[in-house]
């Protein structure tokens, strides 16, 4: 009996037209264009975002209701990185790659068929435990909310809300993997905007058509909300299917699984599920022991968090997310000097970005809080401790972005051994300040700092040894180039910091309309303009690739 043909997730006959594979070489104008697009797209879902959370402290504040939710989020956003979409792209990617730089576009699409098929399978099968034994797993991962009878239920609900997630997100990494493979980077970095959307249209309604009186009207809204975040992962998938059909991607329910790319898969999965999810784990085992703090203190972790992610995931994620589908294609072509050079580019651009960033953040952070989520229920001193949590989580930003992009070299040459035990070590660091923060100190408020900096400990260390680890790729990097490159960046920071600093010093708290924003707004444009200018004044590198000049090549 004949197969079926290909055809589309809407049923429909795909379309015929052979894809065009974009050749594996890159140049350093081309990462640029990418780079921007991609910073674009990112950028805006990172936007939409924060109005997401402006809305959420707006309606919920830091108490029982937030940490509850917070910790419900944890659980989904843990298997998303471990099973989705870090692990899921870092394994799918290189195979896909492979047969598409050998013009193998039916083994392509067969391949990515049969991965669809076991991701409804498995996030189904995975989804439904979840939603069954919910009460267990938040017992195992809030230990700290068992004495509290309400906040545990609250949470072991909103929990079962929010597994479908996995499904949900599981598919859009496959999308994602895919249309980046074929250097289609924009519609899946768009893609968290309809997810962000679908929250902000819920928040509104919450505020304007059903606002909260009553603690049992607060419960109920916050139901709505966590109802709204799973819809906006199912569009978050949906929204790429268009540009996937539009590229040429042919997609079927395809079983048994037996297509030999799949066995490539097993082999860089399960070390890929643990090596990805070190920001995920961190962040959840600060939760972890966060749960025996007062009440608050969940949420003012998971705010400094996400005013952290905003260089990270827009400006460093988006150099790892265009450099991996090169580095495996590179790689498969056995291109290793290009291989090399386009790592050297991609650690330094990110060093460019992310310094700057960090001390940027250090300066504003009270400010951005007090901009981002001081409304409503949100408290004064709840801005504060989350600009706290923002600072510290900000130091680990060199190192999760260096990480970032140095994991997918590994898996691109087929090693997956070694990131696992820089992931683990990496892990067992965070873990074992996290415990320390508990047995050696006894004030609450040197706890909390020292959860935040335990996570910054453990992505130093992964980072730390990912790049020692380097020459068993049969690469190497240019030590010095990356040190030259390094010191002007250091010495631009340095003046952006001080230009900016004494920009805030000079506007802050004035009384005038719109102070929040100026607060913020003033010291981070006349931070950027003198760090940028500085970096033409150094003709660093990294400005030129960024813009997309060739002076962005390495020499």
């Amino acid at each position: 009996m004949s197969k079926p043909g290909p055809v589309s997730t809407a049923g429909t006959v795909a379309d015929e037209a052979t894809p065009t594979i974009p050749p594996a070489k890159g140049k350093g104008h081309s990462l640029g264009r990418h780079f921007r697009l991609v910073t674009l797209a990112t950028g805006t879902s990172r936007i939409a975002g924060y109005l997401r959370d402006t809305l959420n402290a707006k309606l919920f504040g830091a108490g029982l209701v937030s940490d509850s939710y917070f910790m419900a989020v944890r659980i989904p956003s843990l298997l998303r990185d471990l099973f989705a979409e870090g692990a899921l792209s870092n394994a799918f990617v290189p195979a896909l790659s492979a047969r598409l730089e050998k013009g193998q576009e039916m083994e392509a699409w067969e391949l990515m068929s049969q991965v669809f098929t076991l991701l409804c399978l498995v996030t189904g099968g995975l989804t439904l435990l979840g939603i069954l034994f919910a009460p267990q797993v938040v017992w195992v991962i809030a230990q700290g909310f068992v004495g509290h009878p309400d906040k545990f239920q609250l949470t072991v609900s909103l929990t079962r809300i929010l597994f479908p997630v996995l499904s949900c997100v599981s598919l859009a990494a496959l999308w994602m993997g895919a249309l980046n493979s074929l250097h289609r980077f924009t519609a899946p970095a768009f893609a968290p905007v309809f997810m962000n959307l679908a929250q902000i249209v819920m928040g509104i309604l919450l505020v304007k058509v059903w606002p909260s009186t009553t603690p049992e009207e607060e419960i109920r809204n916050v139901h709505l909300w966590a109802v709204s975040m799973t819809l906006g992962m199912l569009l978050q998938w949906l929204s790429q299917v268009p540009d996937g059909l539009k590229a040429g991607i042919r997609l079927r329910w395809s079983w048994p699984p037996n297509h030999p790319g799949l066995g490539e898969m097993w082999k860089l999965l399960a070390p890929a599920i643990v090596s990805q999810s070190v920001l995920q784990v961190n962040l959840l085992v600060n939760q972890f022991f966060a749960s025996f703090l007062a009440t608050g203190y969940v949420t003012y972790l998971y705010y400094g968090n996400r005013l952290f992610q905003l260089p990270y995931g827009v400006l460093g994620i988006s150099i790892a997310t265009i450099t991996f589908p090169l580095l495996a294609r590179q790689s498969s072509g056995g291109q290793m000097s290009e291989f090399s050079k386009t790592l050297d580019k991609a650690l330094a651009t990110s060093f460019f970005l992310m310094a700057p960033c960090t001390v940027g953040i250090w300066i504003v952070a009270q400010p951005a809080c007090r901009l981002a989520f001081q409304y409503g229920k949100f408290s004064p001193e709840a801005t504060s401790l989350s600009a706290e949590a923002t600072a510290l989580y900000a130091l680990g930003l060199v190192g999760y972005t260096g990480a970032k992009i140095l994991q997918p070299a590994y898996y691109a040459c087929r090693n997956a051994q070694f990131p696992l035990r820089a992931s683990l070590a990496g892990m067992a660091a965070n873990a074992a300040l996290n415990l320390s923060a508990f047995l050696f100190i006894q004030d609450t408020h040197w706890r909390f700092w020292g959860l935040a900096l335990a996570s910054v400990l453990g992505a130093c260390v992964n980072f730390g040894l990912l790049l020692w680890g380097i020459p068993r790729l049969g690469v190497s990097l240019d030590r010095g180039y990356q040190a030259g490159e390094g010191a002007k960046v250091l010495a631009a920071t340095f003046l952006m910091g001080a230009a900016s600093w004494g920009m805030l010093r000079l506007v802050q708290n004035l009384p005038v309309p719109g102070h929040r924003l100026l607060d913020f707004l003033l010291p981070v444009v006349v931070g950027g303009v003198v760090y940028f200018a500085l970096a033409k004044a150094f003709r660093l590198t990294g400005l030129n690739w960024v813009l997309g000049r060739r002076g962005g090549q390495k020499p």
